[in-house]
């Protein structure tokens, strides 16, 4: 079989629509999606119903670090990045998503500076002979994985904002426990504070360092705007030519990236590791201000913390060391911190249990899958187990 023989393609009806035509937009409701996901909104939609996207052009066609395909559903718009189809009648779409996904399909995509999946060879790609119903068999396997895995990411995210639901209680509108009431106008921040909160400049708590990584093994890292994550897993592009004149950094450490919008930043989960050198990397002192706080507070609270970005980086902005130093925030007392640590902890270690468990069933599934879609694994009897 032969992808083309099993989906019906609505590329004809894609419009791309410049950055600029959407800024002027109002009303911006419908996800606009390209070749990896969704990148904006728009007031209109061009699709109602349920199709895949299928990549066209772009790195991620060579790299697969991401899906290559992708079901969605709603009404949407999409741009001429992605191929949209849905399944004939002798199709399963879930099935069709799964295998392109999971399959090595480099030999159909053109192009060294920019890869192309163009549609002449996308309809050409062949599929293993399985009959509908064997490829609806497979999709209620999955489902049955995919459906725990999305229950416990609805999960993850209700517990992510009950973190930011209490932080804002107590440390924005000051209803902490045992709070007295007693506040007082701060000269600094310019807003009522809690009598025996304090104001400080980030350099009464903050370190600077610089110290490098030279010849010791460990890994790189880089900022994004959710946080840390190991560098070749986003990028691509080296900052440095050699990882020796990185900058070190180690458990509890506070870093900036660069940034162009956003503050991209972090507080350092591992042992050890590294990042560019025009990173900055800041020591924290744990007995005025908690690791963990000081990233939810900058990133809760981002609006406040903009003015650090230093215009005219050479590769986009960067913060402003002394800026930030001499920069004033409110310090809550000490023990209304650790009382919140003690609930974001018991939080954290079920978010770290339902991580671990959706990695497992990631793991089942992906190892079934080859199985499931050559029909060495009978799938009636794998749903019955």
């Amino acid at each position: 079989m032969l992808l083309g023989d099993l989906i019906v393609n609505y590329d004809f009806k894609r419009v791309p629509l410049s950055s600029k035509q959407r800024e002027q937009m109002k009303n911006k409701t419908y996800p606009y999606y390209g070749a990896q996901g969704i990148i904006d909104y728009v007031e209109d939609y061009l699709f109602d119903g349920e199709y895949m996207l299928i990549a066209e052009d772009g790195e991620n066609l060579r790299s697969r670090k991401q899906p290559i395909a992708t079901i969605v559903s709603g009404q949407f718009w999409v741009n001429n990045h992605a191929h949209i189809v849905t399944n004939n009648n002798s199709a399963n779409l879930v099935f069709l998503c799964y295998w392109l996904n999971s399959s090595n399909v480099s030999e159909y995509i053109t192009g060294s500076a920019q890869p192309k999946l163009n549609q002449a060879n996308m309809n050409i790609i062949p599929l293993p002979d399985l009959t509908k119903s064997q490829q609806d068999d497979f999709a209620t396997v999955i489902a049955i994985y995919d459906g725990k895995i999305s229950s416990n990411e609805n999960h993850l995210e209700i517990l992510n904002n009950t973190v930011q639901t209490i932080y804002q209680c107590w440390f924005c509108d000051f209803n902490y426990p045992n709070a007295t009431g007693e506040m007082r106008k701060s000269e600094k921040l310019h807003i009522e504070v809690p009598k025996n909160w304090k104001e400080m400049k980030f350099g009464d708590f903050l370190t600077h360092c610089s110290e490098k990584i030279g010849d010791i093994e460990a890994p790189i890292y880089s900022t994004t705007n959710n946080g840390i994550a190991l560098r070749d897993e986003k990028f691509n592009k080296n900052l440095s030519k050699s990882h020796k004149t990185n900058k070190k950094i180690v458990k509890d450490d506070l870093i900036f990236g660069l940034s162009r919008e956003i503050l991209n930043f972090g507080v350092v989960t591992a042992e050890i590791g590294s990042v560019s050198p025009v990173y900055q990397v800041f020591k924290i002192n744990q007995t005025v201000f908690l690791p963990f706080m000081l990233e939810l507070e900058i990133r809760i609270n981002m609006q406040n913390y903009m003015d650090i970005l230093q215009l005219g980086a050479r590769e986009g902005q960067g913060i402003s060391k002394d800026y930030l130093l001499n920069k004033y925030i409110l310090v809550p007392d000490i023990e209304v911190q650790k009382r919140f640590a003690e609930i974001y902890n018991t939080i954290q270690d079920k978010i770290a249990k339902l991580k671990e468990e959706n990695a497992v069933l990631a793991a089942i599934r992906d190892a079934l899958l080859p199985k499931l879609m050559s029909g060495e694994m009978q799938v009636e009897s794998e749903v019955g187990e």
